[in-house]
């Protein structure tokens, strides 16, 4: 695997196959699938049963922690969003699951407009605006910046690619309101995941993603994953320089919302501890598919070392341990 990223090639799809497996600069700006979602019998085209596609955006800060999701599983579509803060101990969560929530013929790029419910993210100039109104209400206003990285990922199971574009930290404005309080937080806390493809029926994974500092100041942001995408998407945000990492190993107790995970790639750059304040998990088991995860967030401490300098770093973030069968 090349320590390299490529440059971001115009079209993700040329003549209906893939350019080239690799990790690239910046967003892939037209990942479009529909060359391979048509394939298949009408009711069991791959669009359904094997096409998936999502974004997540989460804010991790030392005052507060807010997520959100949509996604796009073929034959279901779910949504869910949180918050927690920390000095009062107070997390809330909400979601939704629809059969068929999405047509047949979405085939969205990032920054498309996505709803589902009382779910709701749009993008104009570069400002996305994800907008959530139910128990609580939450908006989370990123300001895009594309210093991120899209990796096209072979798939397995004779599905043709999975495609992934993370980037963080992205500035970001959030504000919450629940039960008469209002709660905010601002600055380089956000992180985007965007994915569409193809992912394996059964797919596993552990995923860290963190923002912080290092002790001399240094903006630090980290994005792993080990047993999916061929662990392609471990990058290293160092003040805006993007680092390709190696595979990382990830070690946690059975109480996944408690027990320390300890975290570190094997080139020797990242060697970091997760000290869960509490977690998001669901166990949804429908007749075609499930889906069960558990993602803690919390405080990371750690060390980086790179160009022949270490340092400690504090960070905000979230990991987690996933099973989905689709």
């Amino acid at each position: 695997m090349t320590n390299m990223l490529k440059e971001t090639e115009a079209q993700l799809l040329r003549h209906g196959k893939v350019i080239d497996f690799g990790r690239y600069k910046n967003l892939i700006a037209a990942p479009k699938t529909t060359f391979w979602d048509d394939e298949g019998l009408p009711l069991f085209k791959r669009r359904r049963t094997q096409r998936k596609t999502w974004i997540f955006y989460g804010a991790y800060s030392e005052d507060l922690f807010a997520g959100m999701a949509i996604v796009d599983a073929g034959i279901a579509a779910t949504a869910f969003t949180y918050f927690f803060v920390p000095k009062e101990n107070l997390f809330i969560e909400d979601k939704i699951t629809l059969p068929l929530g999405f047509r047949s013929g979405f085939d969205p790029a990032m920054t498309d407009e996505w709803k589902l419910g009382k779910y709701h993210i749009n993008t104009t100039n570069n400002v996305m605006t994800l907008n959530y109104k139910g128990i609580f209400n939450l908006q989370m206003t990123a300001h895009l910046q594309d210093n991120g990285v899209s990796i096209v990922a072979p798939s397995k199971d004779g599905r043709p690619f999975n495609f992934t574009y993370k980037d963080l930290p992205i500035e970001t404005d959030v504000k919450v309101v629940y039960q008469g309080k209002t709660f905010t937080a601002s600055g380089p806390i956000g992180g985007i995941d965007f994915t569409k493809g193809y992912p394996p029926r059964v797919t596993e994974w552990n995923w860290s993603s963190l923002i912080g500092q290092t002790e001399s100041g240094r903006q630090l942001a980290v994005n792993l994953v080990d047993k999916f995408n061929n662990n392609m998407e471990n990058v290293l945000w160092l003040d805006k320089e993007r680092i390709l990492l190696s595979d990382a190993t990830f070690e946690y107790g059975p109480k996944l919302d408690k027990d320390t995970w300890y975290i570190k790639t094997k080139d020797g750059i990242l060697d970091m501890q997760l000290q869960p304040m509490g977690a998001r998990a669901e166990n949804l088991n429908i007749a075609v598919m499930k889906s069960i995860f558990t993602q803690p967030f919390g405080k990371y401490t750690g060390t980086v070392n790179y160009n022949g300098v270490k340092e400690a770093f504090t960070a905000w973030g979230v990991a987690e341990e996933h099973l989905a069968v689709w």
